[in-house]
């Protein structure tokens, strides 16, 4: 390393720190000892182009040389990584541009971000031994990227102790990686990864002035550039101690740093823990399981991304531009070009759906990557089967529905919708047949949801999706929130499951859960209906739209008496009035509409439908003559039951009576 301890020296009583020493770099070794290197790790079974990348980064390659034969161990759950260590350039190091740390600094396209940072979560995955593989646009998109990665790292964390004074103390840890690139003409690339490290790797670089284009494309890909960087940084090692600037002696404390490379991993069990597995889970041992992780956002959206690409291998997600979709890869434009169901609440019913359901092919998909890092407060040692619940499992589905959200709300507003929506949604998601996310529309749901209800059964299969999907909505507009435990005998401490589940309880509360869907699937705030189910106005015409003062205390007051099941002839005849009123109501709104019709007339006062409607008015007339006939159906078998009377309560002449005893 390129400092040396320093004791201090007492000069008049009083202890004064001494200059601390800089060491020069070491220059590039015999390329011979390259070669030997390179050579070394093929054998081990390493592609060329791998070998070739690894072989420059050391400025000892033949004390690496040994290790490749016989390399160190380090244990993960189920599983050994085999490492080789030694001192290498930092400026031959370039930081994960996949970062999970910056996960929760992250816009998506769906959120219809302007300028958003040119960042993907997609992961490197296992490509040979030692080796791993991606696949980016072009190179130009790698260097930008890295470079907000660089930029978003050092701006989060700040080593400790300072890396100016004390160069890259705790060693790296990397991995060989491939890249790939989708613009034509570009060839793949070769580079040393950090996957552990990446803050330090960050700060060690900006202190060498050194940008990602440089570490990516220039520096290892020539012993010139290499060796021209090495002078620079000596020749502030070389100033007289008093003409140096703590900048550069900083440069010359991160020039060079130890490193612990990965070239290969070794499953308990063959077959179940592969590189790509291994490297996340040697990371989630200094990150995920310790006092300071990383924030919850960014943990989530890293395993839940994770998650999904298990998913997706286990062809749960049918296809990549749907993994996109729910990613929010995809703008709602492009989900629908994709033959995608591109309204929002019906991404967020998948994604919950996914991150729930006991369905054995989607919870063992979802399941192994969450029970690779998380440890329910004890670390994984690779031989306890770890019991992954909805606990651990939906905060990750919550965090991929917010990326909707992502630089456009603020984060506590962000917090706000995670939270709440966590306590909206049903506890009961994981049952068996508890539900699944269907085609249906929000007004067959509410029909379907209905008939569970007079069935005694509500917050069956329909009313539990209704219940998701309105749950989205409503908190997404802020419609609904959590408990409130500081206004006195006001307080209302029902959670907002609680809510939604009483909503369920009534026909009124599955309107306006059907309400709430089709007005955010038309882009309004979600409205309050009448008993109909019809958007209800105020008295000066204006919509009023659902809030939570209003489905506390209007929809599920708190102190509401529970009503006793109506019995098997008392639910018939409630289903039969409440058919026969909405009946009447559609005819009196069909009534309404019929003159709306005949008003729409040209300057001479002639009606359009009189004179462009001949089909319209024939259809129209059809259409209520077939309803007429059915009413006289109706009636006459009223008659013949003796109930016509009784019905309506009229007194209406069946032709037997006296003429005289009507006006």
């Amino acid at each position: 390393m390129p400092l040396s301890p320093n004791s201090g020296a007492t000069i008049r009583g009083e202890k004064t720190e001494l200059p601390k020493p800089v060491r020069r770099v070491p220059n590039i070794p015999d390329s011979v000892l390259h070669k030997n290197l390179r050579a070394a790790l093929k054998k081990h079974g390493m592609s060329d182009q791998a070998a070739g990348a690894i072989s420059t980064i050391w400025t000892n390659p033949a004390a690496v040389l040994p290790q490749v034969e016989n390399p160190q161990r380090r244990r993960i759950p189920g599983a050994d990584l085999l490492v080789v260590s030694g001192q290498v350039y930092t400026a031959r190091l370039a930081p994960d541009p996949l970062n999970p740390r910056n996960a929760d600094r992250i816009n998506f396209r769906l959120a219809g971000n302007v300028g958003a940072p040119p960042v993907t979560l997609t992961p490197a995955a296992e490509a040979g031994v030692g080796e791993m593989s991606v696949r980016v646009a072009s190179r130009a998109a790698l260097a930008a990227q890295l470079t907000w990665t660089m930029e978003t790292t050092r701006n989060q964390n700040a080593p400790k102790p300072n890396i100016d004074d004390q160069g890259i103390m705790d060693p790296p840890i990397g991995v060989a990686t491939t890249v790939s690139y989708d613009a034509e003409g570009e060839n793949p690339t070769t580079h040393i990864f950090v996957r552990e490290g990446s803050t330090r790797t960050s700060h060690g670089l900006y202190r060498l002035r050194v940008n990602a284009d440089e570490v990516l494309f220039q520096l290892p890909r020539g012993a010139a550039a290499m060796q021209t960087h090495i002078d620079k940084i000596n020749s502030y090692a070389d100033k007289p101690s008093k003409k140096i600037e703590e900048t550069e002696k900083s440069a010359v404390r991160c020039a060079v740093t130890d490193f612990e490379l990965i070239i290969g991993v070794v499953p308990d069990t063959p077959g179940t823990v592969d590189l790509a597995q291994a490297i996340k889970a040697r990371v989630a041992q200094d990150h995920l399981n310790t006092k300071a992780p990383w924030s919850d956002p960014a943990k989530y959206t890293t395993l839940g991304e994770e998650c999904l690409l298990a998913a997706r291998a286990a062809a749960v997600v049918p296809s990549d531009a749907e993994a996109d979709w729910l990613a929010g890869r995809l703008t709602q434009e492009e989900a629908e070009q994709n033959k995608i169901p591109a309204f929002l609440d019906d991404r967020a019913a998948r994604i919950v759906y996914l991150f729930t359901t006991r369905e054995r092919k989607i919870h063992d998909a979802v399941r192994k990557p969450i029970a690779l890092v998380l440890a329910d407060g004890e670390r994984l040692n690779g031989q306890r089967r770890k019991n992954v619940t909805l606990s651990a499992k939906l905060p990750l589905g919550v965090e991929m529905i917010a990326r909707e959200q992502r630089g456009k709300a603020s984060e506590p507003d962000l917090a706000a919708f995670r939270k709440t929506l966590e306590s909206a949604l049903p506890s009961h998601l994981s049952q068996a047949d508890a539900w699944k996310p269907t085609r249906r529309t929000p007004e067959a749901l509410f029909q379907a949801a209905l008939k569970e209800l007079e069935n005694g059964e509500a917050g069956g299969p329909a009313g539990t999706e209704l219940w998701v999907r309105a749950a989205y909505v409503l908190v997404k507009h802020k419609a609904i929130s959590g408990p409130r435990h500081d206004i006195g005998a006001g307080s209302d401490r029902r959670p907002p499951a609680d809510i939604m589940q009483e909503l369920l309880e009534t026909e009124h509360g599955l309107h306006h859960l059907r309400q709430a869907i089709e007005d955010d699937r038309a882009g309004l705030r979600p409205r309050q209906v009448d008993a109909q189910g019809h958007p209800e106005p105020s008295a000066a015409g204006a919509d009023m739209y659902i809030d939570n003062k209003f489905l506390r205390e209007d929809l599920a007051p708190k102190d509401k008496e529970k009503q006793e099941p109506l019995d098997a002839e008392a639910a018939l005849e409630a289903k039969y009035q409440r058919w026969l009123t909405d009946t009447q109501g559609a005819l009196r709104l069909l009534a309404d509409a019929m003159r709306n019709l005949g008003g729409v007339k040209d300057e001479n006062g002639v009606a359009l439908i009189e004179q462009r409607g001949r089909a319209q008015a024939r259809l129209l007339r059809d259409q209520l003559k077939n309803m007429l006939g059915t009413a006289e159906d109706w009636w006459e078998a009223a008659v013949d039951a003796g109930t016509l009377a009784a019905d309506d309560g009229t007194n209406e002449d069946d032709g037997t009576g006296d003429e005289s005893e009507t006006a």
